[in-house]
């Protein structure tokens, strides 16, 4: 890569993750050993992004970057709300509309559908919220979002 496409890709990066790091929305409910591991992915993503539309004009890189940092903002803060229902009288309902919302999200970001070992990841996190094992269920989810994502 050389200098001028790497400087493109740094001033994106921070264009586009930048915000994301200014809601407390995507952490709130992490302990920062799993805000670590959440920020990493999220901007592995859009850089990821960066990288592929650096020799786009703004005018054409912005959209897929705004989408795609859009949506990684989405799964950060569903994962986080997943988190947060951990230890909760159990809200199925919430549960399963937020984990539909991070599996939406997810399909957008990546443009494929869902993997078959997605179901196991779901029902993994389900078993360890009902054990109350946070750090379990947060692994679970980050596997999740990482099978489909680069």
């Amino acid at each position: 890569m050389s200098d001028t496409a790497s400087d493109i890709v740094r001033l994106r990066l921070k264009s586009w993750f930048g915000p994301i790091l200014d809601e407390p929305g995507w952490r709130s409910n992490l302990v920062d050993d799993q805000a670590d591991q959440l920020l990493h992915w999220g901007m592995a993503q859009v850089e990821e992004t960066a990288v592929r539309t650096q020799n786009l004009p703004d005018d054409d890189a912005d959209p897929l970057l705004e989408k795609d940092s859009t949506a990684v903002r989405l799964i950060m803060a569903g994962i986080n709300d997943l988190i947060g229902t951990i230890g909760q009288e159990p809200e199925f309902d919430l549960v399963d509309d937020t984990m539909t919302r991070v599996l939406k999200n997810l399909r957008w970001l990546t443009n494929q559908p869902l993997r078959p070992d997605n179901l196991r990841r779901v029902s993994q996190f389900n078993q360890a919220r009902d054990a109350a094992d946070r750090a379990a269920a947060f692994q679970h989810l980050l596997a999740l979002v990482q099978t489909n994502a680069g």
